[in-house]
């Protein structure tokens, strides 16, 4: 009969074991015993005695129906060219046993690529937990196939609901498996991802942004940070998101000797200066601080240049209290992007291109020219910055019938 799982699991034991052919694969069976183990074999001629043999491949479901198939073609065809199954599994053992394993190749993916990327210990954790979570540690990366990793992916964005999670899981999984497979280490012949589509589906681009009476009601809300609570250098931080269109993490992790230029005539007046290390590109980046970024920043400037002007953990600290926030005010859900984004929202109802918004959000540039972009669009930044300040400060200020502005905001 035609082997499917709904047909293997209605398979029921009997007082001896008996074995079960697959039609569509010649020579692929399946035994169950009087206590129920189904296990995958493959029975073939021996061509020296003349005697049935059996290769046993692996319990169901422990080995998918899919991959079962796949190992009595390539035996099938070992037969055929005259050789031994058995011998052949047991090479393809012996290689096993001297492969790397998931865990080793893990470990040394992260030596030679994860552990110079800005986001290489997030790439770790999740690599690790996979490794712990679905027991691939200790197995030969190159006896995972796509079938484990199309179930693994399945599990998180199906049974575990996290969408997102399992396409970033397949994105940073499939970018092992081909530095793995490339010439020179070949710790696997197949990158199993390659063409697996994305578990989670496509993830619609958030488009949040506050209105106008939104940003006055968050602004007023973080006058009194501690009715939320949330400390208020944790407030001043997520008002410095909106002020200066910068990444939740970029303001996190702001430290004193990152502000340049705060006091007196300078030739590119107060900025901030990041490095490439801080930056989600790798690039070094300069942003300018308006008077409104200045009012908040003064009253946390530090001494020491490498103190964190606000005591966060990381930008998750943001997303909790924004959520403190949301659930104090009973308004709609924003994350502390939507700030940035709202940043961005104005700059684009004020005229500017997708690309004049992008130098002041940091967007990555490609090319040679990109080398040479760090005080290339500061002018233009500045000018931007302005526009945003001053957007801000008339819909702090006025309510949205007295500026066009502010109106457009709350369309």
């Amino acid at each position: 009969m035609k082997f499917t799982d709904a047909a293997i699991r209605s398979f029921k034991p009997r007082a001896t074991p008996y074995p079960v052919g697959d039609s569509t694969c010649p020579g692929l069976c399946i035994r169950i015993t009087p206590k129920g183990v189904k296990t995958f074999a493959f029975a073939y001629r021996n061509k020296t005695t003349r005697k049935v043999e059996w290769l046993t491949f692996g319990r169901y479901p422990d080995l998918s129906l899919t991959r079962a198939r796949e190992l009595a073609n390539d035996a099938r065809k070992v037969v055929a060219n005259g050789g031994s199954p058995q011998a052949a599994k047991a090479e393809r053992l012996d290689t096993e046993s001297k492969a790397k394993t998931y865990g080793e190749v893990v470990a040394l993916y992260d030596a030679a690529k994860l552990v110079s990327l800005r986001s290489g210990k997030k790439s770790l954790k999740t690599l690790e937990r996979i490794g712990r979570v679905y027991d691939w540690n200790d197995r030969a990366l190159s006896s995972i196939t796509d079938d484990d990793a199309a179930e693994m992916l399945q599990d998180i964005a199906d049974e575990r609901g996290k969408k997102a999670a399992a396409n970033q899981t397949k994105h940073i999984l499939h970018a092992m498996f081909k530095w793995a497979k490339q010439p020179g280490r070949k710790f696997t012949a197949i990158n199993p991802f390659a063409d697996l589509p994305a578990p989670g589906g496509l993830i619609v681009p958030r488009a949040r942004f506050l209105s106008a009476a939104e940003i006055r009601q968050v602004w007023s809300a973080l006058d009194e940070p501690e009715r939320f609570k949330v400390s208020r250098g944790t407030a001043i931080a997520l008002r410095l998101i909106l002020v200066t269109a910068a990444r939740p993490g970029m303001v996190a992790g702001m430290v004193g000797g990152e502000l340049r230029d705060l006091t007196g005539p300078s030739e590119h007046g107060p900025h901030w200066s990041l490095p490439a290390e801080r930056m989600k590109a790798g690039s070094p980046f300069i942003t300018p601080l308006t008077g409104l970024a200045l009012e908040l920043l003064q009253p946390h400037l530090q001494s020491a240049p490498d103190v964190r002007l606000f005591k966060l953990a990381g930008r998750q600290q943001l997303h909790e209290a924004a959520k403190r926030i949301v659930a104090g005010l009973e308004m709609e859900r924003w994350t502390p992007h939507d700030l940035r984004r709202t940043a961005a929202t104005i700059l684009d109802r004020a005229g500017y291109s997708l690309e004049q918004i992008g130098s002041i959000l940091a967007h990555t540039r490609k090319g040679v020219t990109a080398v040479y972009a760090r005080w290339d669009k500061f002018d233009l930044r500045r000018e931007m910055a302005t526009v945003i300040e001053r957007s801000l400060r008339e819909t702090l200020t006025e309510t949205p019938d007295d500026t066009p502005e502010a109106a457009q905001l709350a369309a």
